[in-house]
């Protein structure tokens, strides 16, 4: 043994955990070099964390490998793995769909001609962020996604279902009872509130029941603490589309820093503003600097709310949205 020589520590052990394989990753070596070598095949584009083409969801993964993603991806474990370089064991989501869960309906309660705020008790762990969606499952293997406007804290998941004409999935729901069963799957999405500048002023606009993940995601920022303006608008063709008035007057008589206004395109009384959704927002939001802003609704309207905002000076960076698609024939 050479006296002179000083034993340097050994390097940090690395791994990857997928599907209950693991994968030791050698010094230097990044997650998606590693899984190239184990020969499972991993998207890549451009190698420089610039593309996202790999982008992979994992359990805590290296924070520098999501430096360039927006808050929602990164606070459900979402990274780049071309730039992720772990220590110790980083275990990799398998990328399949979740699992159906049952739920048990608490209640269903017509809050609109045409919607109705339902309940649903989860009986096994559901884990999500107010203002994702879950896929509602018909027993003839239909599904429709719908968006969750309760808190974990809850116990339950709200959701605001409108009855379209014909339509298979929401036709049934709305014609269930308290106490049946329904299978759910999920949640999905990037529409949630992140807690990562408490004096941001937050903007929730949304159409019908856009609403719903809406009144979750304000909720949820007011129990986090959020000391930012929040202002609500929801919009709707006519003053009788607007529902649950009464609940959005005492939240926001509850938390001083929640303003919540009403919208429609003809036929306002003194309690709407009347006016196109996106000019009559950008109109009640005054100052858009230091903005985030959450969009709800059918696609069409989302998408002209994300221009007109655009336009008005909020980044696309800081709008978030799920837009309502319909559902296939």
């Amino acid at each position: 043994m050479n006296p002179d020589r000083t034993a340097r520590p050994a390097e940090p052990s690395s791994a990857i955990h997928l599907k209950g394989r693991t994968i030791p990753l050698a010094a230097g070596e990044s997650v998606l070099e590693g899984l190239e070598r184990a020969g499972i095949e991993a998207p890549s584009g451009c190698r420089a964390g610039t593309c996202c083409k790999c982008m992979l969801q994992g359990e805590d993964p290296p924070a520098m490998s999501q430096r360039s993603l927006r808050p929602t991806l990164r606070a459900q474990g979402f990274f780049l793995a071309c730039q992720a370089y772990p220590i110790g064991t980083l275990e990799l989501s398998s990328g399949e769909a979740p699992e159906p869960i049952d739920t048990v309906i608490q209640s269903v309660e017509a809050v609109a001609p045409d919607v109705a705020r339902i309940l649903l008790r989860p009986e096994d762990s559901f884990a999500f962020r107010p203002g994702q969606y879950l896929d509602v499952l018909h027993p003839s293997g239909a599904l429709r996604s719908y968006s969750i406007a309760s808190l974990p804290s809850d116990q339950v998941l709200e959701l605001h279902v409108r009855r379209i004409a014909n339509g298979l999935v929401s036709s049934w729901i709305h014609e269930q009872n308290e106490g049946q069963r329904v299978q759910i799957r999920g949640p999905f999405g990037q529409c949630f509130h992140v807690a990562d500048d408490e004096q941001k002023r937050l903007l929730l606009v949304g159409a019908g029941t856009g609403l719903a993940p809406l009144l979750g995601i304000a909720r949820d920022a007011l129990e986090q603490g959020h000391k930012g303006s929040i202002k609500l608008v929801h919009g709707g063709l006519q003053p009788d589309r607007l529902y649950m008035r009464p609940q959005l007057s005492e939240l926001a008589e509850t938390w001083p820093n929640l303003e919540v206004e009403h919208c429609v395109l003809r036929e306002a009384t003194e309690q709407e503003h009347e006016g196109p959704l996106d000019q009559v927002a950008i109109r009640l939001a005054g100052s858009l600097e230091n903005t985030r802003a959450f969009l709800c609704g059918d696609a069409e309207i989302v998408r002209l709310l994300q221009r007109s905002l655009f336009l008005a000076g909020i980044s696309s960076a800081e709008m978030f949205a799920d837009p309502f698609s319909p559902a296939s024939p």
